[in-house]
């Protein structure tokens, strides 16, 4: 799916989504901190949003991120190449992150396809308290930042964290970094209990 075709599809899934709920455009925009005038470019197919953008607004439209980037499908059975996966983030070094597949909320579950160049870093924004990333590093090295805590995750080691607060992805080493990664939606009360937040702790 090229650039054009995915603006297509999002603006028309917009739309729809928007209209199912019985919502104006001042009113979407107001629940996903918008303007007005970025929804009705995304709407009428002459925008090109950012990753942020997307999440605000599936947040708000109540479905998957995946789900906003799709053409409308039947029964829930997805099954895809992974050449097919939309680049939803790129860099002129050689980095991006595709997004696979995933599913709806509640319990909604991406998956993700990474790749850094050397140098290269993305700043994630805050996700709604209860999500958590789980991350593979298949090659190379990766620094992982979560609030004021960094964490080098090497080839063949796995972390997870809550997403919660702004955190980060940095390749510091001299080769590009693979690496996998599962965002995992859910509410505070749902996670098991060594990530619920039962006192301070710092290491």
């Amino acid at each position: 799916m090229d650039i054009e075709e995915l603006a297509d599809v999002i603006g028309a899934n917009v739309l729809r989504f928007r209209q199912a709920l019985g919502w104006s455009q001042d009113t979407l925009a107001q629940s996903c901190g918008l303007s007005k005038g970025t929804i009705v470019a995304i709407e009428q197919q002459r925008s090109n949003p950012s990753v942020a953008t997307l999440c605000a607004l599936s947040e708000s439209l109540g479905i998957g991120l995946h789900t906003l980037l799709e053409r409308p499908m039947g029964p829930l059975v997805k099954h895809r190449r992974v050449e097919e996966a939309v680049d939803l983030w790129a860099t002129p070094a050689g980095s991006r992150a595709s997004l696979l597949i995933g599913t709806d909320p509640p319990g909604g579950v991406e998956l993700w396809d990474w790749e850094l160049a050397p140098g290269d870093t993305f700043d994630g924004d805050a996700h709604p308290r209860g999500t958590t990333e789980t991350v593979r590093v298949h090659s190379g090295a990766l620094t992982v930042t979560v609030g004021t805590r960094s964490i080098d995750v090497r080839s063949d080691e796995v972390v997870v964290f809550e997403a919660h607060e702004p955190h980060s992805y940095a390749n510091a080493v001299d080769d590009p970094t693979r690496f996998s990664m599962w965002i995992v939606v859910g509410n505070e009360g749902d996670m098991p209990p060594p990530f619920r937040d039962v006192g301070a702790s710092s290491s």
